[in-house]
């Protein structure tokens, strides 16, 4: 089972549907302006193309819209796709729109990346270290209107947070997420904007937007961002070390 419930309305997912739409539009026309230039249509080779490039399009789309994990991958063939026609038009063959073009559309690609890269809709889990002794995640608390239950911080970037957990919290609805690290507790207020649920009976996956309007809750930010980077960082070396022993 394959769950995802998202805020509509955010300006996150508003811009990102533009710039999608944009760079596809502009993907498009850079195929249709290099076969203009070498004035090669309705070959076998223009037909492949244009079949491929829509497929991959479609599906980086789709993967993109369903907020799937594949979608990076999409985004490294359609990388390739630019970075071949402008390496082809810097140093090959001559032609200044199609140059201009394949430029504005790796700029729309970049942007879309840096939209999309965000703990509300891809935290970087580790997924591959099955042994919890060295991952990254955190021990959370989390802390709504009457009522409080355990959970694990599992990425924390871009005044963002996503937090596992096994208990149901509604869209939009705002909570305290308490991290204790050390002898200090670190505490954050945020409103959930996505929900996704991948597996039955596995932890559900909450993209928590943090409010960091007073000083305090600015500063316990910062401060958890540190101690996160250096904690993941630690548990590798502790992980490499035991292994050597």
């Amino acid at each position: 089972m394959k769950k995802l419930v998202e805020d509509e309305s955010s300006d996150d997912y508003k811009k990102s549907i533009v710039i999608q739409y944009i760079f596809n539009l502009l993907t498009f026309s850079l195929f249709l302006l290099v076969r203009i230039h070498n004035k090669a249509f309705f070959q076998f080779n223009f037909i492949l193309e244009f079949v491929g490039l829509f497929l991959i399009l479609r599906y980086y789309r789709h993967s993109q819209k369903n907020r799937n994990y594949a979608f990076w991958g999409y985004t490294i063939l359609v990388s390739l796709y630019l970075f071949i026609h402008l390496l082809h038009f810097s140093f090959v063959d001559q032609n200044i729109i199609v140059l201009y073009l394949a430029i504005l559309a790796s700029l729309f690609l970049i942007i879309n990346c840096l939209v999309m890269s965000s703990p509300l809709y891809y935290p970087r889990v580790q997924w591959w270290e099955y042994d919890f002794r060295y991952r990254g995640d955190l021990k959370a608390t989390i802390k709504r209107a009457g009522d409080e239950f355990d959970a694990r911080m599992v990425d924390l970037r871009r005044e963002a947070i996503s937090v596992l957990a096994f208990d149901q919290i509604s869209l939009n609805q705002e909570i305290t997420i308490t991290v204790p690290y050390g002898n200090s507790t670190y505490e954050l207020l945020g409103k959930v904007k996505t929900i996704r649920e991948d597996i039955a009976g596995r932890p559900i996956s909450y993209g928590v937007e943090l409010i960091l309007k007073e000083e305090k809750s600015k500063k316990s930010y910062l401060e958890l961002l540190r101690l996160w980077s250096m904690h993941k960082k630690v548990n590798v070396r502790r992980k490499f070390s035991e292994l050597k022993e």
